[in-house]
């Protein structure tokens, strides 16, 4: 009933499948109406506003590569793959789904993301009545935790058991 769905950050996957979406949770970087940073809304809204519905999770990230790619481009003066990594690895961007900062290449994970509250955190949303809800982080809530109709019938029938 929860994890990582890509099928479900499409704004379109309630109409997908008739609504038979109803309380699916799963994990996104960010979602419609989640201000996770000042640049998350007016992506949004203006992606909205060209495509006709919200951007997906890989919206979010293409839009941030883009800008945080040329910006490393422009630091390293060069498209040289080692003065582009160097620049990369000191990258400090805000993007639309947070801060975005990579490990050393001494770290455990080399040049992996780094993620946690001063960085990117990701978000839980849940499909509610036809709608996207963020239920994680409390900071950029938007909603709360709905078990789906279905769960309350298969608890009632396991305590009858």
């Amino acid at each position: 009933m929860l994890g990582v769905a890509s099928q479900a950050t499409n704004s379109s996957f309630w109409n997908d499948t008739n609504g038979a979406t109803e309380g699916v949770l799963y994990q996104a970087v960010s979602g419609p109406g989640v201000a996770v940073t000042p640049k998350t809304l007016p992506f949004v809204d203006a992606f909205k506003k060209r495509y006709g519905n919200f951007p997906s999770y890989c919206g979010y990230t293409a839009y941030d590569e883009v800008y945080y790619i040329a910006d490393a481009i422009k630091r390293a003066g060069s498209t040289d793959p080692d003065k582009l990594v160097d620049a990369l690895e000191k990258t400090d961007y805000v993007g639309t789904i947070g801060r975005v900062q990579f490990k050393g290449k001494d770290s455990p994970n080399p040049h992996a993301l780094k993620v946690g509250a001063d960085t990117i955190t990701g978000l839980m949303l849940q499909w509610q009545d036809g709608k996207q809800t963020n239920l994680w982080p409390a900071n950029v809530a938007n909603g709360k935790l709905k078990f789906p109709k279905f769960i309350k019938v298969w608890l009632s029938r396991l305590t009858r058991e």
